[in-house]
């Protein structure tokens, strides 16, 4: 068999709000992975978007980030509105301090991956930004700002993807969210993400199989050219 033949990941249908790893998807603060969160009903207009549960630091929307959501409600019933995200988008506050929120999907197996990304501003009530950078196996593939004026809304996110790209197991593809400096707060943005094992490496047994198979073919032929 071929390990992770025809295997898709996709960050939003994958979304857990209670496990963390959550199979090969993990959320950080710097090394520390953020831990399930009921939100205190305490003003703060994104509570509806996160009332099934998320991952964060602290239970408190205003004070605790960073945040990572899978959105209960449409922007319009969270206060903002539907250009910055609808429900099921996934949603991230990067952190007002500290170390940036780790986005991480982490290769199960070794083989080549197709992934597609896409990250836009989710916050348009405040005017802040956030910066991105994306990484595999420890190599940037890409960085952007994302702001009100650049990749503003979801209609118009950034767009990242790279096709077989190799990966072996514990190979992790990194998006990494920070205030942009001078930002006295971190703020939301949308992120969106595709992966699938596009050709994989045989498992040991296969090679075995494999061997096995040849091995009684040389004998079959040798047998073959005897009796004749």
């Amino acid at each position: 068999m071929f390990a992770s033949a025809a295997t898709s990941y996709n960050l939003s249908n994958d979304f857990s709000n209670i496990s963390n790893p959550n199979g090969a998807w993990s959320f950080l603060q710097g090394a520390t992975l953020l831990t399930s969160q009921i939100p205190l009903n305490n003003g703060n207009p994104l509570y509806p978007a996160a009332t099934s549960g998320y991952f964060g630091s602290g239970p408190d929307l205003w004070t605790n980030t960073p945040d990572v959501i899978k959105a209960a409600v449409n922007g319009s019933s969270a206060g903002e509105t539907n250009a910055d995200f609808l429900a099921g988008d996934v949603i991230v506050h990067s952190p007002n301090s500290g170390d940036p929120l780790f986005i991480v999907w982490t290769a199960p197996t070794a083989g080549n991956i197709d992934f597609t990304s896409d990250i836009w501003y989710s916050h348009s009530v405040v005017s802040r930004s956030n910066d991105v950078s994306v990484s595999l196996g420890g190599s940037s593939l890409g960085s952007a700002t994302i702001s009100n004026s650049s990749y503003g809304d979801r209609s118009t996110p950034w767009h990242l993807s790279g096709n077989n790209l190799a990966v072996i197991a514990g190979d992790a593809l990194v998006f990494a969210f920070s205030k942009s400096g001078g930002q006295s707060f971190g703020s939301l943005d949308g992120i969106g993400v595709d992966i699938s094992f596009v050709s994989a490496v045989p498992e040991p047994e296969t090679y075995a199989m494999l061997l096995a198979g040849l091995g009684l073919l040389g004998f079959c032929m040798r047998n073959k050219k005897q009796a004749a």
